[in-house]
């Protein structure tokens, strides 16, 4: 018989450079596992986002994607199987620290857009599990690579910028059934996502090109709203600040 200790679970989490998503596809499965076999609504309502409830529990911001217990298997299998892939090459690329920062921010930002729907529709919305904060994963995910191609449901090739269009579309619809302002505002993890990547997908400020022998530079103009955008001041200090410990090392 084979024992596990708690450093070969340790292990496991770390391996792969995923341990975030790992954790965040463990809580569902745990929370989906307990629901099937224990009465668990109070506990649902501490995790679960409700617009109502916002004030009180201001922390369903950030939680509402960890409780999947009023999902069913399939969508948890789904759900579980596309944040190993999209959320994983995400956490891979960014690393663990930024990755956390990305899907907390995202998570927000979606259950606002609910809040905000709510709001001006009078219908309440509230979220649980995966679904929402994947469909701005996938959106992020595409970006970076929008030619590569993948086996929708194991059978039919796409691209993931057709994959990021059909998200689009799927979150639209869904939540546009209630109201037309609920399907815009519930794309607002999908436009977080997307201004995320391209903050990372502009070209520098200057480039250099050879030009008869001879270095050009050449400085790209910039947009008032890029230049007063505080993340860019944050982005550059962290780098300068890099250069300045390097030298002093």
């Amino acid at each position: 018989m084979r024992y596990y200790s708690s450093n070969s679970y340790l292990e496991w989490f770390v391996r792969d450079r995923i341990p975030l998503v790992k954790s965040i596809i463990v809580s569902n499965a745990l929370t989906f596992l307990a629901a099937v076999f224990v009465d668990l609504r109070s506990a649902e309502r501490f995790f679960a986002f409700e617009p109502t409830n916002l004030t009180a529990r201001i922390w369903t911001l950030i939680t509402h994607p960890f409780w999947a217990g009023s999902e069913d298997i399939v969508s948890i299998l789904f759900a579980c199987y596309w944040l190993w892939i999209a959320g994983g090459s995400l956490e891979r690329g960014w690393g663990s620290r930024r990755f956390a920062a990305y899907f907390t921010s995202l998570s927000a930002v979606s259950a606002l857009g609910l809040w905000a729907a709510s709001k001006l529709s009078g219908v309440n919305i509230g979220t649980a599990g995966l679904w929402l904060p994947l469909a701005g994963i996938t959106i992020a995910f595409a970006l970076r690579d929008p030619e590569q191609q993948i086996l929708l449901f194991f059978v039919i090739p796409l691209k993931l910028k057709y994959l990021a269009m059909l998200d689009v579309v799927l979150v639209l619809v869904s939540y546009g059934r209630l109201s037309p302002i609920c399907g815009v505002l519930a794309l607002s993890g999908c436009a977080y996502s997307y201004l995320y990547v391209k903050r990372d997908v502009f070209p520098s400020r200057s480039s250099s090109y050879f030009e008869n022998g001879k270095v050009v530079r050449v400085r790209r103009r910039e947009s008032v709203l890029r230049r007063l955008n505080p993340l860019n001041w944050y982005r550059e200090y962290r780098i300068r600040k890099r250069l300045r410990d390097l030298f002093d090392k």
